[in-house]
């Protein structure tokens, strides 16, 4: 009986979120953060709303997530890993922009 126990219980050695859905999920929230600093939005609960949207779009609850951040802040250089991943995706995305506002003013 003990191994059913074992079978069904979780796998501590990793997370329940893979680190590249990690790191998709902290990139939305990110720029969803950001757009709500640059235009305050009238009610606070809608950044929730939108938080729990981006869990929803990649199949994850907020008790799943919740439990991966525990994961991932005690195996911190799994998590350096993935907030390097989330840096450099939003340095492309912020220099994308940037070119686009550049040749957008020299016309």
């Amino acid at each position: 009986m003990s191994w059913a126990l074992v079978a069904c219980s979780p796998d501590s050695s990793r997370p329940i979120i893979p680190e590249d859905t990690m790191a998709e999920i902290l990139i939305d929230q990110y720029l969803i953060q950001s757009a709500a600093v640059q235009r305050p939005v009238e009610k606070p609960d809608k950044v929730n709303f939108y938080y729990a949207h981006i869990l929803k779009k990649y199949n994850y609850t907020e008790a799943e997530f919740d439990s991966s951040v525990v994961w991932y802040t005690s195996h911190m250089d799994v998590y350096e890993k993935v907030y390097d991943k989330v840096m450099k995706r939003l340095q492309t995305l912020e220099d994308s922009c940037m070119s686009v506002v550049t040749s957008s003013s020299a016309q």
